[in-house]
């Protein structure tokens, strides 16, 4: 895997070969958000069957623009995808992944923040790999995951500088910010891809 700073410099470096395809989805998912917020009658509806798959879309328009930055029709793929053929597919697994963390969270603040680490990388999963259960999918991060969850932690944990700064521009920085940090965290998932090919892991996903 390389380091993290070679993650970041990846990202940023398909940043800017167009920042505005990448601003714009951002700016269309925080719009489609807000609006789903405001919708207070079943929010959490919303939440389940609007966002999660959205969510879903977006960070996978944005892993196919970091394999190829040619694809920069963010908004239109972020769309087909959340409400493509596995729709339901995406729903259920960010729905269990979500519950799970909560329920650890339930035990101790500590166990739910390391089962979010361990899941982290289910979005990828269940647009890659259709083929699993929305429960396999989420039980295939939490293996690929293993031993990675401290590097996944100090990558993000390495934007807080840039958060701040975000945050003095009352939140507008964050446009740009975000698609920055999902490259990083794109560029993160392909460095686990790649180990996996060259040591797959061993037992059942179960």
């Amino acid at each position: 895997m390389r380091t993290r700073a070679e993650q970041k410099a990846a990202a940023l470096a398909k940043c800017r070969y167009n920042w505005t395809p990448l601003v714009l989805s951002v700016l269309v998912f925080i719009a489609v958000s807000c609006v789903a917020a405001a919708t207070t009658i079943a929010a959490a509806l919303v939440d389940i069957f609007v966002l999660a798959p959205i969510e879903v879309a977006l960070i996978n328009a944005f892993l196919a623009y970091d394999r190829d930055q040619t694809q920069d029709n963010l908004i239109e793929s972020m769309f087909k995808r959340a409400f493509d053929k596995n729709y339901l597919h995406k729903v259920l697994g960010m729905f269990l992944m979500a519950l799970f963390v909560m329920l650890w969270s339930l035990l101790l603040f500590i166990p739910g923040i390391i089962k979010a680490y361990a899941y982290a990388m289910t979005p990828f999963i269940l647009e890659e790999k259709p083929e699993l259960s929305a429960y396999e999918a989420i039980k295939y991060s939490e293996k690929i995951m293993m031993g990675h969850k401290w590097d996944f932690f100090v990558l993000n944990l390495s934007f807080i500088g840039w958060g701040i700064l975000a945050c003095l521009t009352f939140g507008i920085g964050f446009l740009w910010l975000a698609p920055y940090m999902q490259l990083a965290q794109c560029e993160f998932y392909e460095d686990l891809k790649a180990e996996q090919a060259e040591k797959p892991f061993e037992g059942e996903i179960s």
